[in-house]
């Protein structure tokens, strides 16, 4: 039988998660010694975040494993007085880019360097996996019956630490092209640190979030004929491609089997999402009222289908697995806010374009929602930070475009 791997079912606390209760602690206290009247940002986005959170305890009910769901559901509170902070509390794009520099200081020379040594690098302590492309079950890439380790950094998987790089680009981006004064310049180095890590982790998803986001940045810049902004990326991408050239000719083979000549379909992760889409789907029908639970997905995959031909984990298709895990209710809030950026930019791109904050949150979520067509930590805890994030980003952009 397949297994199902202890992560999912483990009460997990994490550094980043130990981080986020310190920050909400110190807010509730400065709340205490200075109170002042909240806001929740955009009343839509408010709406359907209460609700998510809301059908995600109401899904406790029919939960294969009601603890590990009530568990979930107290993140998601936590997660939705994360959102209040962003809204009431940033001030600056300072507050973002100091915690993306912190974590591309730490995360990139480790996943360059186990990459290139093709094993962990002995940070157990850290966090770090015990990697060996060798072990069944760690992600590699196999060209000519050899097994090629891909770039892990702290993360539990490369395309978790792929999807944190590329919507950590984003950002950067984004201040590339609306920074002023010497901010470009800083974020434009710590693009090009970045890049070759996120080339190393292989994942198809981050590279593609990052193609389309900042595609998108770039083409509003060129209607909007700021051509000094458009200028400015034009260089950083001509450097990008300088600084990671050596490591595509050096490693051509690995890039395209990645790539896999244009029949990406046919390859066996993708085969693999296909068949745990398909489970899904049989769990979302028989189960579509309240929910199976949240973050009971694995258990419930292994429950009912006996003979499973993949690991037990939670289909790779994020609007399917909401639905799942907190019912048709639940579902319904997360498309609301899957769709609501496109909608609004759609029927005002016309203002949104002469709106840096605004394009820079819209191309983040962008990043953030195309991942999650492809894999679920962007709805699971290794991912829901930068999820909720990019939530509480927008709702601060529109709200402020509508003053």
């Amino acid at each position: 039988m397949p297994p199902l791997y202890s992560d999912y079912t483990n009460f997990q606390l994490s550094i980043s998660d130990i981080a986020l209760i310190y920050l909400l602690i110190f807010w509730g206290c400065s709340l205490l010694i200075n109170p002042y009247k909240l806001k929740a940002g955009n009343g839509l986005v408010w709406i359907c975040l209460v609700g998510l959170t809301i059908a995600g305890w109401v899904s406790i009910i029919g939960s294969v494993d009601p603890i590990l769901s009530r568990y979930h559901a107290f993140r998601f509170v936590l997660l939705l007085l994360f959102y209040l902070y962003i809204v009431n509390e940033l001030q600056s794009p300072v507050w973002v880019i100091v915690p993306i520099a912190l974590q591309i200081m730490i995360q990139v020379p480790i996943a360059i360097g186990q990459f290139f040594a093709q094993s962990s690098l002995g940070l157990q302590r850290f966090g770090e996996h015990l990697l060996n492309p060798q072990i069944l079950g760690i992600s590699i890439i196999p060209v000519n019956e050899l097994r090629f380790l891909r770039a892990y950094g702290l993360s539990d998987h490369p395309n978790i630490l792929g999807g944190s790089i590329a919507f950590s680009l984003v950002i950067l981006l984004a201040i590339v092209m609306y920074g002023k004064h010497r901010q470009p310049v800083w974020a434009s180095i710590l693009f090009l640190v970045s890049f070759p890590a996120l080339m190393l982790t292989f994942s198809r998803s981050a590279w593609l979030s990052l193609s389309l986001a900042g595609s998108l940045m770039v083409v509003c810049e060129a209607v909007a004929r700021r051509w000094d902004s458009v200028k400015r990326v034009s260089v950083l991408g001509v450097l990008s491609l300088i600084v990671v050239l050596p490591i595509l000719f050096q490693n051509f083979s690995l890039f395209e089997k990645r790539i896999n000549s244009g029949n990406v379909s046919q390859d066996a992760p993708m085969q693999e999402r296909a068949y745990l889409i398909e489970a899904g789907n049989t769990l979302f029908v028989e189960h579509s009222a309240i929910g199976i639970g949240l973050g009971a997905t694995p258990l419930a995959m292994k429950e009912r289908f006996e003979n499973f031909l993949v690991s037990h984990q939670p289909p790779h298709y994020v609007p399917l697995l909401t639905s799942l895990e907190t019912g048709v209710v639940g579902g319904i809030f997360y498309l609301i806010l899957f769709l609501m950026p496109l909608m609004l930019f759609i029927t005002k791109w016309r203002v949104y374009i002469t709106m840096p904050f605004v394009m820079g949150s819209l191309a983040l979520i962008l990043a953030v929602s195309i991942v999650s067509l492809f894999d679920y930590y962007t709805w699971y805890t290794t991912g829901r930070v930068w999820q909720w994030l990019a939530w509480g980003l927008f709702s601060v952009a529109i709200e402020k475009a509508s003053e």
